[in-house]
């Protein structure tokens, strides 16, 4: 039973990092609750939404970006290097890190 609650807790802490891999930027700061605070407090709430049910879209490009394509840290893009694909993730300027998909469960 022991082994089972800390495999539990184990096997938590190592999905986690990929669970929660892309971040939402900070939110702007609403002063007044006019027309345009609602504007940006619906953009936010729908960023937040998107993100949580998988509802966003990622670019694809054909050419290596790194050192080539700037970028905000953070940023992620899909790299098809033909037929090959790469998730690239910025990690400042025009430095990506790329880690390659495949189909293994």
């Amino acid at each position: 039973m022991k082994k089972f609650i800390l495999g539990v807790i184990l096997g938590s802490l190592l999905t986690s990092g990929i669970v929660y891999g892309y971040r939402a930027p900070k939110p702007q700061r609403i002063t007044d609750f006019d027309q345009n605070g609602l504007i940006i407090l619906n953009e936010t709430l729908e960023q937040l939404w998107n993100i949580t049910n998988g509802r966003y879209s990622i670019n694809t490009t054909t050419t290596n970006p790194d050192g080539s394509l700037s970028g905000n840290s953070g940023d992620m893009i899909l790299y098809n290097n033909s037929g090959t694909y790469y998730l690239e993730i910025c990690v400042g300027g025009t430095v990506w890190v790329g880690e390659q998909l495949t189909n293994t469960p």
